[in-house]
């Protein structure tokens, strides 16, 4: 059964809830429900004894956007809490072990219309009563009854609401950018949650996407200390896990997911930066191209569109362009920092380094000491700027100069951070 089929108005046991105002009427007052948990309580309500699967619910409740299963345990924790109900002695919703959920209460007429007229017309005239009440309390009284709340304020950014979602969204690009096992896995579960009460939100489709694809490119193994992990994807191609499972049916899934948000959301960059990366991870590399160039036509400062098309243009052989892309987006990353800077913080220096690194593989090695400087400007003491830098001067005839950055990285870094320490920078 399809949502949009289920009838306006659904009375089940001592409950009556209005599907169009989301409000449930009962022994506990009134309420407000959330729109997937009204849907959830009139598609239980109205097929009493019928035992629903998880898949079915999902499908019935978010049809055509795949959600955890997280999802549906929320909407009946909270179906749950509005119904008093207690998942080990349910009075309505029972919990069939490794099958799915039935409505226990049997089904109940509507209350007559004149009935229904009459309770309100009463209600309005003990709304009068009460405001006469109200008005005649001395000054006290009303300070007391005006101070306490009408009812519990709801938790800060809770997940049911337009804020508490925007909230998740926020916390869960922060947790994407750091670029790390962890705090992928966690933007996965966010994204999916906000999903779950907005399931047509095209940036949280994006953000998943985003997700899966890391997820698909970076950890082809689980964790573990033989766990192996790619930081660039023209190696992750080469590698050649992204055309088998797992990995294959998470960028399939992500593709769905950047489709989508780019027909509900044509002018998002963000949604064209996704199906970008969906894209090149799938070997469409002039596709992805493609739609990075489309996100950076959309917002002139999306970096992230900027550094995927540089790397793009060096996978394809054409190293001469992929260049000015980086040193566009970490001009983008400069003017985003001060809006984003948990996002920005650490890839900036890393691209700075790795625009310094072209410039001297390329023999300018002016233009690289000036990058490398342009880091050290933003991060004193960036161990490969500082390290990079002092074998530059070193090269250049001035050892001094080179020993005493050398020198000042040892002192306040540690042993361990000294220019015997050189790496090859790892690009974003």
């Amino acid at each position: 059964m399809n949502p949009h089929d289920l009838p306006e108005q659904v009375q089940a046991g001592p409950w009556s809830a209005q599907r169009s105002t989301g409000e449930l009427c009962g022994p506990g007052g009134v309420q407000r429900l959330e729109p997937k948990v009204m849907d959830l309580l009139c598609l239980l309500a109205t097929t009493p004894g019928q035992v629903w699967s998880r898949e079915q619910l999902m499908q019935a409740l978010w049809p055509g956007v795949v959600v955890g299963e997280d999802s549906l345990a929320r909407i009946v924790s909270k179906l749950r809490q509005a119904l008093d109900d207690d998942a080990k002695a349910p009075r309505y919703i029972e919990t069939i072990a490794r099958r799915g959920y039935r409505w226990l209460a049997p089904p109940a007429e509507p209350p007559p219309a004149d009935a229904r007229a009459q309770r309100m017309r009463g209600g309005r005239r003990l709304a009068l009563v009460a405001g006469v009440v109200l008005l005649s309390l001395t000054l006290v009284a009303a300070w007391l009854l005006l101070s306490r709340p009408s009812e519990p304020a709801p938790p800060p950014a809770s997940v049911g609401s337009l804020q508490g979602t925007a909230a998740l969204l926020s916390r869960a690009d922060d947790h994407y950018f750091q670029f790390s096992r962890g705090s992928n896995e966690a933007a996965l579960e966010l994204y999916q949650r906000v999903l779950g009460v907005d399931p047509d939100q095209p940036a949280a489709m994006a953000g998943l996407a985003n997700a899966l694809a890391q997820r698909a490119i970076r950890w082809p193994t689980p964790p573990g200390p033989d766990a192996v992990e790619f930081t660039r994807l023209g190696d992750a191609l080469a590698h050649g896990h992204l055309a088998h499972e797992p990995a294959r049916s998470q960028l399939q899934r992500a593709r769905q997911l950047a489709d989508a948000a780019v027909v509900r959301a044509p002018d998002s960059a963000g949604a064209y930066k996704a199906l970008g990366l969906v894209a090149s991870a799938q070997g469409q590399l002039e596709e992805g191209l493609a739609a990075h160039l489309r996100a950076v036509e959309l917002d002139p400062d999306a970096w992230g569109a900027m550094i995927n098309t540089a790397d793009l243009l060096e996978q394809l052989g054409r190293p001469e362009q992929a260049l000015p892309w980086f040193e566009r987006a970490f001009d983008a990353m400069s003017r985003d920092y001060p809006r984003n800077p948990a996002q920005v913080r650490g890839w900036h220096e890393a691209l700075g380094v790795l625009v310094a690194d072209r410039y001297r593989a390329r023999g300018d090695l002016p233009q690289a000491e000036a990058w490398y400087r342009r880091v050290l400007s933003l991060s004193p003491l960036q161990p490969d700027a500082t390290r990079r830098l002092a074998a530059l001067l070193a090269a250049a005839g001035d050892p001094a100069a080179s020993e005493r950055l050398c020198r000042e990285l040892q002192q306040r870094l540690g042993p361990e951070a000294g220019c015997g320490k050189s790496q090859q920078p790892a690009g974003p």
